[in-house]
């Protein structure tokens, strides 16, 4: 592929980029193609995710909130106890589906391998979840609790909520979900598309 002065050479190893006489290798060419591929999956997977969370959560949360005249901000019921509890609950068993989905469809030929990119941190931290499948749901249960829960808070204590009616927490809930899954199923699918599985050759 050639524009102007600029010459682009796609080698089965290196992408090389001429500028005039100059020579620069850049990262390998299938490297790149695989990292457009991933974020394709990845963006497909998230969006998909998202909206399911949010519609399955939004109405389950207004099946049994519907004739609820009150839910305070904190206490029992209340909304930062359902928030605990939906954040450990819903990661956990998000991570037990994705995980292992994702694994598979590598397998057979359907997304593309990931690679950790060990100058990210968060790459880093989420490569020293244990190999086990329970034992990584756990591990998002548990950052549901510590992490996911705590941030979540945060707009209801700015707003200055102090409760919601059921139907309107309902409505908040779905759309909550709907974005804390999209984001948090990220690290899942990655890990799915990393974990080494036997490809079947072709």
């Amino acid at each position: 592929l050639t524009y102007s002065a600029n010459k682009f050479e796609s080698t089965d190893h290196w992408l090389v980029i001429r500028c005039g006489n100059t020579r620069r290798e850049t990262r390998p060419a299938r490297e790149l193609t695989m990292s457009g591929d991933v974020a394709v999956h990845i963006r497909k997977e998230v969006l998909t995710n998202g909206i399911s969370n949010a519609v399955f959560n939004g109405l389950a949360a207004w099946a049994l909130l519907k004739d609820t005249e009150w839910m305070p901000m904190w206490g029992e019921p209340g909304i930062a106890v359902d928030i605990t509890a939906t954040s450990a609950i819903l990661l956990f068993i998000v991570a037990l589906i994705l995980i292992p989905l994702n694994r598979s469809k590598r397998r057979k030929g359907k997304a593309p391998e990931f690679h950790w990119d060990n100058s990210k941190v968060l790459h880093r931290f989420f490569q020293r979840f244990p190999r086990g499948l329970v034992a990584r749901a756990f591990c998002f249960a548990a950052l549901g609790i510590v992490v996911v829960a705590p941030i979540s808070f945060v707009p209801y204590i700015v707003l200055g909520v102090e409760g919601m009616t059921g139907p309107a927490y309902a409505v908040a809930k779905g759309v909550w979900a709907g974005i804390m899954a999209g984001i948090m199923c990220i690290p899942m699918i990655q890990m799915g598309l990393a974990d080494e599985v036997k490809v079947p050759a072709r």
